[in-house]
């Protein structure tokens, strides 16, 4: 089984929780409905909760082997109304035309072809695509960098890694009670480029300025996500600050 990752980050819409951001997962094996997501939930969080914005990136995805993919729609046998797999309800504007159809489909697939969401019976196979969910914790406790490392592997799983306009997004919305205007992030240089402590690269960048700093000074190496500006800035790695760190959403 061959499982390939396409990062989507976005926020939490149609009637679902806010600040929530998604990495998704096309698993490319023939599964029934159920069974896909039996298989998310083993493997991930759940199948994948999508936007309109989101499904050309989606179809798109060179590792599609099949022209249909399961997501997390389906119809509530009790009263027919369409939900996610994840829980809230699915008002969504991508059917194709003259569906969602109420005879027997009760799941929802996406067409490549279209991009866009059909019925289907759930008995079906197709491939799919699985989530994990992630939200940032704000952190109101004045640490450096390295304590702000330490704290957040111990209690969630990293410092925040605000590789897109939607984390960004999300770091501005969870640090409106901090109590210092800077807020450690992943953001680390040591010799070379600047990275993320998770190891990624910085293809995403949102620097003060817009520019970055090539080679800081050794007491400018340690990444700040700045509330007033909403933009990186490089810091001492000891000045004392609130963070950010990034938990799964279990």
């Amino acid at each position: 089984m061959k499982t390939s990752f396409i990062l989507l980050l976005f926020l939490n819409l149609f009637e679902l929780h806010s600040g929530l951001f998604r990495e998704h997962y096309y698993v490319n094996d023939d599964k029934n409905w159920n069974d896909a997501q039996e298989y998310c939930r083993d493997h991930y969080d759940y199948l994948s909760t999508v936007s309109s914005s989101d499904l050309q990136t989606l179809s798109t995805n060179p590792d599609l082997t099949d022209d249909k993919f399961w997501i997390g729609l389906y119809a509530d046998q009790s009263n027919n109304i369409w939900k996610w797999s994840e829980g809230g309800k699915a008002t969504i504007n991508y059917w194709h035309s003259g569906q969602p159809n109420p005879d027997n489909n009760k799941c929802g697939y996406v067409d490549k072809d279209d991009s866009k969401a059909h019925d289907d019976d759930c008995n079906k196979k197709y491939r799919f695509y699985c989530m994990k969910v992630y939200e940032l914790v704000l952190v109101k406790q004045e640490s450096t960098w390295e304590e702000a490392l330490d704290y957040c592997r111990q209690n969630y799983l990293d410092l925040a890694i605000l590789y897109s306009d939607v984390v960004m997004e999300e770091a501005k919305n969870n640090s409106t009670n901090a109590q210092t205007d800077e807020l450690w992030t992943g953001l680390r240089f040591l010799s070379g480029p600047w990275f993320w402590v998770n190891g990624e690269e910085l293809q995403y960048k949102h620097w003060s300025g817009g520019q970055e700093l090539q080679c800081p000074a050794m007491n400018q190496r340690c990444g700040v996500y700045h509330r007033q500006e909403m933009a990186w800035k490089p810091e001492d790695c000891e000045k004392k600050l609130n963070f950010l760190c990034v938990k799964r959403k279990h």
